[in-house]
């Protein structure tokens, strides 16, 4: 199989950068929720890591990741 037919293939999420680039999407994203005074109340900041993590696994599951 040549090396273009084996991109081709290749996942979304192996496309786009694999888990740096959605560490990076999740990443920021709780980082503005944080900042934000109406969501940051709805996420308990004792669980702010956890729920980073799990939003991070549902990504690169549902993105074509591990």
């Amino acid at each position: 199989m040549s090396e273009e037919e084996q991109s081709e293939l290749a996942s979304f999420y192996a496309r786009i950068g694999g888990r740096a680039t959605f560490e990076n999407l999740v990443s920021h994203f709780y980082a503005l929720v944080v900042a934000d005074p109406i969501l940051s109340p709805m996420y308990p900041h004792s669980d702010m890591h956890g729920a980073a993590n799990r939003l991070l696994m549902f990504l690169e599951q549902y993105w074509g990741g591990p």
